[in-house]
C-alpha cells in the first residue's frame, strides 16, 4: 500500500457498504488498511517460487551467450555457434523438462517465412520454439504465453574502413529473458492448471519483433483465447554502479487499447477507465502477487507500454487484441545494450555475463511464475459486468463464471495505483451505496484453490452513456 493510501485510512475514513448477497443484505465498514494483494496465499504458488533456480538460470545464460552472436539474419549450420545451434540447444532443454515431468510438455520449432525487408534484402526463414504446458480442464480454452527473444544484435569494431565484426553475446538482452521461459518450462510443468501455459523462445526480435507477430497473428487466426502475455526483455539484472538491479523491476503496460473502437474509447472515458485496460489490470495483477509473495520485491508499475520510443515483442500481441505486458530491469545500463563489445574511453560496453545478477533474475521468473501460475488456476474473468448507478451508490451484476465459487468486489480510490478495498460476493450481483464518485469498481471470480482472475471493469448501461445534452 502506499503512503498516501495509509494516510488517507489514517485520517479516519470509512466506507459503508449494502452489499446485497442473493436475500440478504449486510453492512460493511472498513476502519483499517485492508489487503492490497489479487489472492489470498496459494501453497501451490509458494512451492513453484521456491523451487525457481538462480543457479539453473545462469547456468542457462551461460549455455546461450556460449553461442556467440545470434543474429537471425544470418543464420549458419554451426552446431556451436550462431541462431540455429542456440535453437537447437534451446529446444534440449524444454524436452530435457517434458521427460522429467512425465512427457507434458509438448514442444516445437514452429518455422515461418520472412519476406524482405530493409535488413534482409531477400526473404528467408526464422523460428520460434514453443513448449506448450495444456491446462487440465477440456472446458477451458484459456492460453497464457511467456517468453523472451533468443536473436541478438551483431555489431562492429573499429573506425570507417577498418570495421571488424565482433560478438554480440546478449546476456541481458535476451539471454536472461529466454532463461526464465526455460526456468519456468522446467518448475511449472510438475505442477497442474486449469489453463494452458506456453513458454516460448522467439526469433527475429531485434530485426522487428517478426517471432512475436507470427505467434501474435497465428493466433488471432485461430480464434486462441490467449488470455494475457508476458514479455521478459533485459531482466538480467545489470550490476555495474549506478545501475544495480536488486529489489525492484518494472512491468510496462498500456492504458487505452491501441485496437479500441470509438465507441469502447468512449466507454472508457465516460466510466473513468482510462487505466484500467485488459493491460493495465495484468500488470497490477503481477505487481500485487509480487506484494503477497515477495514482500522485498517490488514490481512497480510503468503506465505506458514500454520505454518512452522503444518496444519488444508485447506490441505484437497488442496490435492483435492480446492483454500483454512488458517486463524489465528497473535500472537499465545502455553501455551494456545494443552495444557490440568494445573498450572505448576506458569504459567496456558490450551485453556481457558477467554484467547480469542470475539472483535478480531469479525474482523476476517468479513474479512471472506467480502471475502465470494465479491467473492459470483461477477462473475466467467476469464478462461483462453491468453497472447501474442509483443515487451515490451503484448495482453491479454479471453472468456466472464456470468454475467460480465466490466473487469477489474490488474497491481504490479513482488516482490510487493497486486496488484497495475486497468485499466477497456469493452471489453474481451487489449493491453498493456511498462510493461510486469515489471509486474505480471492478469483479474478480475466485476458484477453489483461492486465485483471481483479472479483474472486469463495469460497462455502463446504454443510459448511463447517452448525452443529457442535444446535438449541436
Amino acid at each position: 500500500m502506499t503512503r498516501s493510501l495509509r494516510a488517507w485510512y489514517s485520517r479516519g475514513a470509512s466506507l459503508l457498504l449494502a452489499a446485497t448477497l442473493g436475500a440478504q443484505t449486510s453492512i460493511v465498514k472498513f476502519d483499517h488498511p485492508p489487503t492490497v494483494t489479487p489472492a489470498a496465499g496459494n501453497a501451490v504458488l509458494r512451492q513453484i517460487a521456491r523451487q525457481i533456480s538462480a543457479a539453473h538460470i545462469h547456468a542457462d545464460q551461460v549455455a546461450l551467450v556460449g553461442f556467440g552472436t545470434r543474429l537471425a539474419t544470418k543464420e549458419t549450420s554451426s552446431t556451436t555457434t550462431g541462431t540455429a545451434a542456440a535453437r537447437a540447444w534451446v529446444v534440449a532443454q524444454f524436452k530435457k523438462s517434458s521427460a522429467a515431468s512425465g512427457d507434458r510438455l509438448r514442444v516445437r520449432v514452429d518455422t515461418f517465412p520472412v519476406p524482405p525487408g530493409l535488413s534482409m534484402p531477400s526473404g528467408l526463414s526464422m523460428a520460434n520454439v514453443v513448449a506448450t504446458l495444456p491446462g487440465d480442464n477440456p472446458n477451458d480454452h484459456r492460453v497464457y504465453v511467456m517468453g523472451g527473444d533468443y536473436d541478438t544484435i551483431g555489431g562492429f569494431s573499429g573506425g570507417t574502413g577498418t570495421q571488424t565484426p565482433t560478438v554480440g553475446p546478449g546476456a541481458n538482452d535476451d539471454a536472461s529473458g529466454v532463461a526464465v521461459a526455460l526456468e519456468l518450462a522446467r518448475v511449472m510443468s510438475r505442477f497442474h492448471f486449469s489453463a494452458t501455459l506456453e513458454f516460448i523462445a522467439f526469433d527475429g526480435e531485434e530485426e522487428g519483433l517478426y517471432g512475436a507477430y507470427h505467434d501474435a497473428e497465428q493466433a488471432k487466426a485461430d480464434h486462441q483465447d490467449v488470455a494475457a502475455m508476458l514479455d521478459d526483455d533485459i531482466v538480467g539484472g545489470d550490476n555495474t554502479p549506478g545501475h544495480a538491479n536488486t529489489n525492484k523491476m518494472r512491468v510496462y503496460s498500456e492504458g487505452v487499447p491501441q485496437n479500441a473502437t470509438p465507441s469502447e474509447i468512449l466507454r472508457l472515458a465516460t466510466i473513468g477507465g482510462e487505466n484500467d485496460s485488459p493491460s493495465r489490470e495484468l500488470g497490477r495483477y503481477a505487481s500485487g502477487m509480487a506484494a503477497l509473495y515477495l514482500p522485498a520485491f517490488q514490481v512497480v508499475q510503468e503506465y505506458r507500454r514500454d520505454r518512452f520510443g522503444r518496444g519488444g515483442d508485447d506490441t505484437a500481441y497488442l496490435q492483435n487484441g492480446f492483454a500483454a505486458v512488458r517486463m524489465s530491469d528497473y535500472d537499465e545500463n545502455y553501455d551494456h545494450q545494443h552495444q557490440w563489445v568494445r573498450m572505448y574511453n576506458g569504459v567496456q560496453f558490450g551485453d556481457m555475463l558477467k554484467f547480469t545478477t542470475p539472483s535478480y533474475t531469479a525474482n523476476v521468473a517468479r513474479v512471472n511464475a506467480l502471475t502465470l501460475g494465479g491467473l492459470a488456476l483461477a477462473p475466467p474473468t467476469p464478462s461483462p459486468l453491468m453497472q447501474h448507478r442509483d443515487g451515490w451508490g451503484t448495482h453491479l451484476s454479471w453472468p456466472a463464471v464456470p468454475g467460480a465459487v465466490s466473487y469477489r468486489v474490488l474497491l481504490r480510490p479513482t488516482a490510487a495505483p493497486q486496488w484497495a478495498q475486497r468485499l466477497v460476493v456469493h452471489g453474481t450481483s451487489i449493491n453498493i451505496v456511498q462510493t461510486l464518485d469515489d471509486y474505480i469498481m471492478g469483479v474478480v471470480a475466485v476458484g477453489t484453490a483461492g486465485t483471481e482472475s483479472l479483474p472486469a471493469i463495469p460497462h455502463a448501461r446504454a443510459s448511463t452513456l447517452a448525452s443529457p445534452f442535444p446535438p449541436r
